[in-house]
């Protein structure tokens, strides 16, 4: 991870400047494929080199990390639409390693799935199609599963989200057993929106995200969208005078034109205040929109943590915190941003257990005055009762006096 001054171009080389840079793409992708085990091609949904069982063997997945990825899953399920239904799936063995095998949930499939044997598609996080035979009887998938789980390089433990987005198709997120998964650094995506800016586009490609093996490629130049450029030299942070210095590197690519200029004031304000790139330890090769998603969801939740009042929800905080927390195991240095969350955190907390503590006391003295209002209504009932008997009494004195007098003067 670097920064870099734009340099001019030279002709010292026979080739041109654009010649030389795809040759070293060309160069650097072979170098690259030469080292992995597994390839694809995706055009045609086949995978030229992958053995599922000498994987799961190689990576056997524990209870704790099966549980995680399940966790993740369900966070992203729930970041998604409600108009469109979906689930949760585990893998098991079955599913990825034996008789590739996929059962769904009967209940899900009663409501919305055809009542006979259809073809469904599955779209990855990178928009591909695969073609999947969908058997009613069985309610789950055969034909077809066996090359979408090998081409994903699905493992027991891995846990994803169904999601219905059309008649007989489904779009498919993955969270990883055994790595961090992409859908993690994006989960914020798809809940936080910048203010005043059209984060749709943006928010889609967080959807399409690819799992963390997709996106540790090489750059192609058709990767290269206008406006991104390669970076030739190094500009350490400390050197930087002013915001004109400033230039964000994502694995050699000045990706400044991704990320409008408001929020790259804002960013470099941030990076100044912690003297650092703030992006300089993120993974080597880490999907470009991605990297921008990361940068500009900073940005916005810094923002939101200068302006949250003693209202804030804690719902909102703890949203900041996961986004947070999944930036920073994705190398983002956000953890003065995380700090500052805990301490607010702590006030508030501080200040609600006085309060609460206060509630109680009000409590405790309201009971204890209706206690007394209910001894003072029985002695108010005592009171009526001896004004009544007290008046009788006087009743009867003077009836007692007239018959006194009548005797005292009867006659002998």
């Amino acid at each position: 991870m670097a920064i870099a001054p734009q340099s001019k171009p030279t002709n010292t080389s026979p080739l041109t400047s654009s010649k030389r840079k795809a040759m070293e793409i060309k160069q650097k992708a072979l170098q690259k494929k030469a080292k992995q085990r597994v390839s694809f091609d995706l055009q045609h949904n086949t995978v030229a080199s992958y053995d599922p069982k000498s994987a799961a063997l190689s990576q056997p997945p524990s209870s704790q990390a099966k549980s995680a990825a399940m966790e993740r899953a369900t966070e992203v399920q729930a970041s998604l639409p409600s108009e469109f239904p979906s689930f949760v799936k585990p893998m098991l063995p079955s599913h990825v390693t034996g008789g590739f095998w996929l059962g769904f949930p009967k209940k899900f499939c009663d409501v919305h799935l055809p009542k006979h044997d259809e073809t469904v598609v599955l779209v990855d996080e990178n928009d591909q199609e695969f073609n999947t035979k969908y058997l009613v009887d069985k309610t789950g998938l055969s034909a077809g599963w066996r090359g979408f789980s090998i081409a994903h390089k699905l493992l027991e433990g891995d846990a994803l989200v169904f999601q219905l987005i059309e008649n007989w198709k489904f779009k498919v997120y993955i969270a990883r057993v055994n790595c961090l998964n992409e859908i993690d650094g994006a989960l914020g995506l798809l809940n936080l929106v910048p203010c005043g800016m059209n984060f749709s586009k943006i928010e889609k490609e967080s959807r399409n995200l690819e799992d963390m093996d997709k996106s540790l490629v090489v750059f192609d130049e058709s990767e290269v969208t206008e406006g991104l450029r390669f970076s030739q030299s190094v500009l350490e942070f400390k050197n930087i005078k002013s915001i004109k210095d400033f230039n964000i590197v994502v694995d050699d690519l000045i990706i400044d034109s991704e990320i409008p200029k408001h929020f790259q004031i804002k960013y470099y304000d941030l990076c100044r205040s912690q003297n650092t790139y703030l992006h300089e330890n993120l993974l080597k090769g880490l999907n470009v929109k991605l990297a921008v998603g990361i940068i500009l969801e900073t940005v916005t939740i810094s923002d939101a943590i200068k302006a949250c009042k003693v209202t804030t929800t804690c719902d909102d905080f703890e949203t900041w915190e996961k986004t947070l927390k999944a930036f920073e195991e994705v190398g983002m240095k956000v953890g003065f941003l995380r700090r500052r969350i805990g301490k607010l955190v702590g006030l508030l907390f501080e200040s609600n257990e006085v309060l609460e503590v206060k509630r109680n006391e009000k409590v405790k003295v309201e009971e204890e005055m209706r206690v007394i209002n209910g001894k003072l209504n029985g002695v108010r009932e005592v009171i009526k009762n001896l004004d009544f008997e007290i008046e009788s009494l006087k009743m009867k004195g003077l009836e007692l006096e007239m018959v006194f007098c009548k005797e005292a003067n009867a006659p002998w």
